[in-house]
């Protein structure tokens, strides 16, 4: 199978023209017509990644966070492009058409963050789903819940005194769309990096606020992802981003 045939596929779960306009995802490194016998899949581009695709016959990676995304000025043997091509590995990088995606990020968040009646509402622009739990639950028992389902190292949150029962959530950092969602008439908010004035601006608009944790709330799409391609292309992808690299003590 070539790259191309596998880009088709992705376009056809995740189409790329619905990426937001300041993304940048696709083919981004390689040769649509290189053969594929191996797939390997990562959150991001490093050289630790690099090397274990190298190590593992690697010929593909799928990405969701684009390996280009700023315009790049040069290329010099240092760099993750430079190392990409010289070991011949073509990246494909789906980002925001992922997030979007009616089998992407935000719909595989909706079975780690125990929600049901899952939608996709014009106040979160399709970037984001609404949701809303079984029960109403306290923050704090509801943050060590996602947790222990994303396996993650640690959940900060604020809690408001409300429980949680209406959540809005978008994968990634969606601090910037706070006032968008306090129009959804929710009660609790997740996503997966916060700056110190989210918590801020939760406190004041009495909103639980619960960051879920960037790399952890957005590597589990892998699982999901993999299958697909798997039942497409009859290979089986290697997860090469198992672990978050920035710890927590």
């Amino acid at each position: 199978m070539k790259v191309y045939e596998i880009y088709r596929f992705l376009d056809q779960l995740a189409p790329f023209d619905t990426a937001e306009e300041f993304d940048n995802c696709g083919l981004l490194v390689g040769d649509p017509d290189q053969e594929v016998t191996k797939i390997g899949l990562a959150l991001d581009i490093t050289h630790a990644v690099i090397r274990q695709a190298v190590k593992e016959g690697i010929d593909l990676i799928i990405t969701h966070h684009p390996v280009i995304f700023h315009p790049l000025k040069q290329v010099q043997a240092d760099s993750t492009v430079y190392q990409l091509i010289r070991n011949g590995i073509s990246v494909i990088s789906a980002h925001t058409n992922l997030d979007k995606a009616e089998t992407g990020v935000n719909a595989v968040l909706a079975k780690y963050y125990c929600l049901q009646n899952i939608a996709s509402p014009l106040c979160l622009d399709d970037l984001g789903r609404l949701g809303n739990l079984p029960a109403p639950m306290p923050v704090p028992e509801y943050a060590a819940l996602i947790k222990k389902n994303l396996g993650a190292s640690g959940v900060r949150y604020y809690d408001s005194g409300k429980p949680v029962q209406k959540v809005a959530y978008i994968s990634g950092s969606g601090g910037s769309m706070m006032q968008q969602v306090l129009s959804c008439d929710i009660d609790t908010f997740i996503t997966g990096d916060l700056k110190h004035d989210a918590f801020i601006d939760a406190q004041n608009l009495g909103l639980n606020l619960i960051e879920a944790g960037h790399f952890d709330s957005e590597n589990v799409v892998f699982f999901s992802l993999a299958e697909q391609i798997e039942v497409f292309t009859n290979l089986s992808p290697i997860l090469l981003s198992r672990e978050n690299p920035v710890k927590t003590i």
